[in-house]
């Protein structure tokens, strides 16, 4: 009874900091705010309209290819000199990128000519922007050339059927990421600034003097940044489901119940971050240093099957990778509370391993 009233004692004084502190106000309303907008509105990956220039021997040649591309979605035909090699240097030139050198057919009038392959010419830099434009374009030319053999309606053809996303829309790729996301950005940086601004201000020098064990500090600052974190996992995945139609095909309590062990998780890692340095600004650094790399190796920014193997494993230990999985089991295949419960057990076993750490590099006295 001694030790609840003591947590309870230190999540109040902890609660009524986070109150007051404009930072906490920042990283608990303000950045997420700004990550729904952006990630919402202004990245579209699925619209971009990819510049393609076009060359051919003959004008007509030229009219014919731009007449039938422009009936392709995502892409912008370019005007300009049509002459054969000017799709090429549109693309060198980074006015284009995609360029469509239109061979010269072998006719009655010039029947020595050698038939060269239509070629598209690719600006690499962005294959993400440019693969799907390459793809239309091809089935493009196929389906030119089956129209013009009649055999458009000969055979059964072909159906494209997606699953989970009939629209490819992608949006509902990333916002089910985002809500992990938010709260480990959130948690870590918050957990990590805990002790660090106590260091600075000296109120951690009055709590060693306390009749306080370690567990009951922790688990007392531990506790209001996880139910903090929950509450900011349901806004981020109202505002996905009520601004961008975002589907809830599973069970979305199993979700729910995860967020407060994945909140737990990062708070305890920026706790024990937060344990190891000195100033606030080591601390952020640290949340930094650790965030980035889940980001980028979760399946969040890339697809998680493309990362080479080693790439994989480091990946797995983050428990973002996990929830990101949950997160789309739940809202788009429509999984089962087991299921989706069962991606927790990663998470359960960083918030032991990131607790033990915190509580070994925590100091018991009085330096």
């Amino acid at each position: 009874m001694i030790g609840l009233r003591r947590i309870t004692a230190i999540a109040r004084v902890e609660v009524l900091r986070l109150l007051r502190s404009r930072t906490t106000f920042t990283l608990l309303v303000v950045v997420p705010a700004l990550q729904v907008l952006l990630f919402g509105y202004a990245i579209r990956p699925n619209v971009a309209s990819v510049r393609v220039a076009i060359a051919a021997p003959t004008p007509a040649n030229a009219a014919d290819a731009a007449r039938a591309l422009r009936r392709l979605p995502g892409l912008e035909i370019l005007d300009g000199p049509s002459t054969p090699g000017a799709a090429e240097r549109a693309v060198r030139s980074g006015h284009a990128l995609i360029g469509i050198e239109v061979p010269a057919l072998r006719s009655f009038a010039n029947p020595t000519q050698v038939q060269r392959p239509l070629r598209i010419v690719v600006d690499g830099t962005n294959p993400v922007l440019t693969n799907v434009a390459v793809a239309r374009i091809e089935a493009g030319y196929w389906h030119g050339l089956a129209e013009r053999a009649d055999a458009a309606d000969s055979g059964p053809g072909f159906a494209v059927e997606r699953l989970y996303n009939a629209d490819a829309r992608a949006d509902w790729t990333f916002l089910p990421a985002l809500i992990g996301v938010t709260v480990m950005i959130a948690m870590v940086m918050l957990g990590s600034l805990s002790l660090a601004r106590d260091r600075e201000t000296g109120s951690w020098e009055a709590l060693l003097a306390l009749p306080i064990s370690r567990g009951d500090t922790f688990v007392g600052k531990l506790l209001p940044y996880a139910a903090i974190g929950t509450a900011q996992g349901l806004l981020v995945l109202a505002a996905g489901v009520l601004l961008f139609g975002l589907p809830v095909r599973g069970s979305v309590a199993a979700l729910i119940l995860l967020l407060p062990l994945f909140a737990a998780a990062h708070v305890a890692l920026g706790y024990a971050i937060s344990v190891r340095v000195r100033t606030q600004l080591a601390a952020l650094q640290g949340a930094v240093a650790f965030y980035l790399p889940a980001m980028l190796l979760s399946g969040f920014l890339y697809p998680f099957e493309t990362l080479p193997e080693w790439a994989r494993w480091i990946g797995g230990v983050f428990p973002l990778t996990h929830f990101i999985r949950a997160a789309r089991e739940a809202l788009l295949r429509g999984g089962h509370a087991v299921d989706i419960l069962a991606h927790g057990w990663p998470m359960l076993v960083f918030l032991v391993v990131a607790s033990t750490a915190a509580l070994l590099a925590q100091p018991r006295q009085l330096n």
